[in-house]
């Protein structure tokens, strides 16, 4: 292609390009004008939805806050419930048990700690193992028959199964 006709094709874009922008510049107001109207219909629309929304979202939280107060209600006649079952136990559980670990030469400390679950003397027979091995009284215990009761504490009940008897 020789440099004139190449002028006289880039002078066209360069119009096509000027004659589409004054177009899209003097129609672009009647368009917005048909838009703001639907946007207003819209947007009465959406404001209709945005009530209907809030309206359901509120009674979705007053029920909510319904089954919150029934579920409180419930959960407290529950604690309640539970307490007096728990005073009975502990009524019964007051009652002191007492008993005799025996332990022969050579046994571990876990026979004790056994002897102790079967008595009712301990319920968790991992805290008082854990507890012997804390202090390092695993070894130390000695063979012999060791009175126990129900109200001793680990450590008490540690110096007694410690104790030659």
């Amino acid at each position: 292609m020789s440099k004139p006709a190449l002028r006289y094709l880039s002078l066209g874009f360069l119009l096509s390009a000027v004659i589409l922008l004054g177009f899209s510049f003097f129609n672009e107001p009647a368009a917005d004008k048909g838009k703001t109207s639907g946007s207003q219909e819209l947007s009465k629309d959406e404001q209709s939805y945005k009530s209907m929304y809030e309206s359901l979202l509120a009674e979705t939280e007053e029920e909510k806050l319904d089954k919150e107060k029934t579920d409180s209600a419930e959960s407290k006649d529950a604690e309640q419930e539970s307490t007096k079952e728990a005073d009975k136990e502990t009524s019964s559980e007051k009652e002191i048990i007492k008993g005799t670990v025996v332990i022969n030469k050579g046994d571990p400390s876990s026979t004790a700690v056994k002897q102790l679950v079967e008595l009712g003397i301990i319920e968790q027979p991992s805290d008082f193992n854990d507890f012997l091995e804390e202090k390092n009284y695993t070894s130390s215990i000695r063979p012999g028959s060791h009175p126990v009761d129900s109200k001793m504490s680990f450590e008490e009940i540690a110096q007694s199964l410690m104790k030659e008897e």
